[in-house]
């Protein structure tokens, strides 16, 4: 994909998730996608596929948290042939609880679809102590 499409790819990826769209967000990913989602609390590893993302990663923040708040504030740090680095802004809520991150997240692309994506929390500790009691 060109660095044009794939920067309009992800805008549209990221306009799903700020409007509150989970399932049109899903659809980005290709169905044998591969997440790394960084850290060592009970939301980090990897994840093959988009239906095991959707369940055990997405799935379990959606009914853990009262509030998921993304985007306001998304920054495109590098664009290249093999991929795009985002900076993006990030809050749960849970009862009294909140934590606010920026969520750097590197994503490659084919045909149309992100097959591929790293994340890591620019405070890491403070999530994952917030998600440290989810099962």
């Amino acid at each position: 994909m060109s660095k044009e499409s794939s920067l309009s790819l992800l805008h549209d990826y990221h306009a799903a998730w700020e409007r509150g769209d989970q399932a049109a967000g899903i659809a980005f990913f290709a169905e044998d996608v591969v997440v790394h989602m960084g850290g060592t609390g009970p939301l980090a590893g990897d994840y093959h596929g988009r239906d095991a993302f959707a369940a055990d990663w997405i799935g379990r923040v959606a009914a853990y948290t009262d509030t998921w708040e993304v985007g306001g504030q998304n920054e495109v740090l590098l664009v290249g042939d093999d991929g795009v680095l985002l900076l993006v802004h990030e809050v749960w809520t849970r009862g009294e609880r909140r934590v606010e991150t920026d969520r750097l997240g590197l994503y490659k692309f084919s045909e149309g679809q992100i097959i591929e994506a790293w994340f890591s929390d620019m405070k890491q500790q403070e999530v994952e102590r917030f998600f440290g009691d989810l099962t």
